[in-house]
């Protein structure tokens, strides 16, 4: 294990402040934080940067001389010693932070739980739990209460497993398996389960190989960080709620730099909550429950086809139903029409490429099956109540923000 500090160069007038980022960087929550922190601060070339990436500091106990620090999610226990020692130029990059005590910049946890939750009521799911619950730990409490949220609202409940939340130990050691695996033959079938995270997501689908359970058909996971090694990794890939943490650590480096600067900031800016943006999905949730194999054809077909482009006359190629009976089951069992099924894809995936990527507007368009502009507009305009243009303005500004 090695620590890497990283000298900007000392032009100019003034000794510059020395900013740790202290992150676990063997997930890509701890990565990502400090790519987006490390961004900041090579952007504006005003620190000398310490950087923590393999928990040494938790071994040692003890802080370098450090002016501010960044906690993302480790050796929080030298939280108390770097207070005293910074003077109060702290950010830490965990909705399980305090921000009473100093400033978090995280991802609402609510809002994971809620994006999990519509994730798998699109599944047409009517059975759900959860896995990775600790009472102890705020992070948990409030993943599933947003979870639980949305599935009350659809007239739905959650079986929560009782195994708490296994440490990294526990899961080595396999001690908790006989445990979750008596869960998941207990649960109803087929159900859609929300993990804590991908590491819990990635043990889940473990114990359902082990156990011989299907995934996605007999259960269909979705985790939250959308780490590609542990996502992809997984069999079947996994689902997973986009944190953007990149972001946060981009955030969290501006707070400290308001910190260095003198500044106190006021309570309504000391807890920064960002939005999940949204989940990708893998195979772990390619199902759908839906007990008519021609209509479960029908929704699949849409979904995957959606953008190549695609029309009700293809979905009718690709199953063997009459176009009456097609539009009499999905507007049955999904409430809209094959064609509005079609568009919602479409628009979907047209809002991730416009906060996700720099692809000029007409060429969305025609990357999710429009056949011109005018038309890309108007249905965008129709299920979003704005327009692409100002739908990605207002993205770009909440990240500016």
């Amino acid at each position: 294990m090695g620590i890497l500090r990283q000298t900007i160069g000392n032009s100019g007038a003034g000794r510059r402040p020395l900013v740790g980022i202290i992150a676990n960087c063997l997930d890509r929550y701890g990565r990502d934080i400090l790519e987006g922190a490390t961004h900041y601060a090579n952007l504006q070339r005003k620190w000398l940067l310490f950087k923590d990436m393999e928990m040494v500091l938790a071994s040692r106990r003890e802080l370098p001389p450090l002016d501010a620090v960044i906690f993302a999610g480790s050796a929080l226990s030298l939280m108390d010693s770097a207070m005293r020692q910074c003077d109060g130029r702290v950010v830490v990059c965990s909705s399980g932070g305090d921000p009473t005590v100093c400033p978090v910049v995280a991802v609402d946890a609510l809002a994971v739980g809620r994006a999990a939750a519509n994730h798998l009521l699109e599944c047409r799911l009517e059975r759900f739990g959860f896995y990775g619950h600790s009472p102890y730990y705020r992070v948990s409490e409030e993943r599933l209460g947003g979870f639980r949220e949305v599935l009350t609202q659809a007239g739905f409940s959650c079986h929560v497993c009782p195994t708490i939340l296994p440490s990294s130990a526990q899961r080595a050691s396999h001690e908790h398996r006989p445990d979750v695996i008596k869960w998941l033959h207990e649960l109803p079938k087929p159900v859609g389960v929300f993990a804590f995270d991908d590491t819990h997501a990635h043990d889940l689908a473990e114990a359902c190989l082990e156990a011989g359970i299907d995934v996605p058909n007999q259960v269909a996971i979705v985790g939250v960080n959308n780490d590609h090694l542990l996502c992809e990794s997984a069999w079947p890939p996994l689902s997973s709620v986009d944190a953007d943490y990149a972001r946060i650590g981009y955030l969290a480096a501006g707070l400290i730099e308001r910190l260095l600067a003198g500044e106190t900031l006021p309570a309504d800016e000391r807890l920064v909550l960002l939005q999940p943006q949204g989940v990708v999905q893998r195979q772990s949730t390619n199902t759908l429950a839906i007990d008519d194999p021609d209509l479960a054809a029908a929704v699949r077909f849409i979904r995957e086809h959606a953008c190549a482009p695609c029309s009700v006359d293809d979905v009718l190629q690709a199953v063997p139903v009459g176009r009456r009976w097609l539009e009499r089951q999905f507007s049955a069992r999904l409430g809209r029409s094959p064609h509005d099924e079609i568009l919602r894809v479409r628009i979907e995936s047209a809002e991730r490429l416009l906060r996700k990527s720099e692809f000029k507007v007409l060429d969305i368009a025609g990357r999710c099956g429009f056949r011109d502009l005018r038309s890309f507009y108007r249905a965008f305009t129709q299920l979003t109540g704005t327009t692409p243009a100002a739908y990605r303005q207002a993205a770009q500004a909440d990240v500016a923000k």
